[in-house]
């Protein structure tokens, strides 16, 4: 994937005329990953306990569609199951905290919801998230007729995500990115649930026989990755202005979890760093934002994605074979 990225380096001044590796370029590559971030450090809890997330894009347009609801600047362009809000009343700043703590709630109880069945009733991670998608799309969609709802107050962006002038147009959203990794490589690797989470993911048998509940390690990794949902789902609003609506983070899902793969993070269960799986965000969002710049057509995107996952995975599974 580097060599691809190096020839795009390369290919990119050439057809278009314009160098790919410019500050401004880099710097809008590091804020579109930003929000993305969070989504991939969540499900890599998930691939870490050989499991996965299907519900993540439907996550990102239910929390995008809440978020633009509470940050809505007078009545909504559009209701809730009829209802119109307006939520104008209150300060800005009670405004986009109501806006976050929602949609980190909504998406912790689908991700809990789904976390349960998995832990309960040993019901595979594909299947239960598969429901929650489904049941998440169904009701977003019928509840606000998939209406879009406009835009944020347009204050808000730059007192949550300002862009600093004195450091090159700096994007501070980048700082929300590296504050979540940090907590979330704290938990990994500084945790009794940390470890816990690796041992499961390891070898769920002998973590019970240890003493450990894998009932509850599981549970917690899905409440885990439904905060940072929430979060990612919140800052994404912000960073876009809002219009939110339920279509909106269709497909998100395959990008989190191939840059988690990408990044080492290993379905067997068990294997994965959080340094990898930021690596995989960057080098995703960069080749997703060299493709665009280069003009390839959306829909030819999915098919370079596609490959790279498949090649990926090939990759990770030769070495499992390999070991065993």
């Amino acid at each position: 994937i580097i060599v691809i990225f190096a020839a795009l380096c390369v290919i990119t001044p050439v057809v278009k005329g314009t160098p790919l590796l410019t500050a401004s370029n880099i710097l809008n590559i590091l804020s579109q990953a930003s929000p993305r971030m969070f989504l991939a450090l969540g499900v890599a809890g998930l691939i870490l306990l050989a499991g996965t997330d299907l519900s993540i894009g439907r996550m990102v347009g239910m929390g995008m569609t809440a978020a633009t609801i509470v940050m809505h600047n007078g009545p909504n362009t559009g209701g809730v199951f009829g209802h119109v809000f307006d939520f104008s009343g209150l300060p800005v700043l009670v405004r986009v905290f109501l806006a976050l703590v929602v949609c980190v709630v909504l998406c912790t109880v689908f991700t809990t919801i789904a976390g349960f069945f998995t832990a309960k009733f040993k019901m595979h991670p594909f299947i239960s998230t598969m429901a929650t998608m489904l049941v998440i799309f169904g009701l977003v969609t019928y509840s606000t007729k998939g209406t879009s709802f406009g835009a944020i107050d347009s204050t808000i962006p730059n007192m949550i995500i300002p862009r600093i002038k004195v450091l090159g147009n700096f994007p501070t959203i980048i700082l929300w990115a590296v504050a979540a990794v940090i907590v979330v490589w704290f938990i990994w690797n500084k945790t009794t649930f940390g470890k816990n989470l690796y041992a499961v993911g390891g070898n769920p048998e002998a973590a019970s026989v240890s003493g450990i509940s894998v009932f509850w390690v599981t549970v917690g990794a899905f409440v885990m990755a439904g905060v940072l949902y929430g979060f990612g789902s919140w800052l994404e609003c912000i960073r876009m202005m809002g219009s939110g609506s339920a279509a909106y983070g269709q497909g998100w899902e395959m990008d989190a979890i191939a840059a988690c793969v990408v990044g080492g993070v290993s379905f067997t269960g068990g294997i994965g760093k959080i340094s990898g799986c930021v690596v995989g965000v960057f080098i995703f969002t960069a080749l997703t934002y060299s493709l665009t710049v280069l003009g390839i057509d959306a829909n030819l995107q999915f098919v370079f994605s596609g490959i790279i996952i498949l090649v990926a995975v090939m990759l990770d599974c030769l070495k499992y074979v390999q070991k065993k």
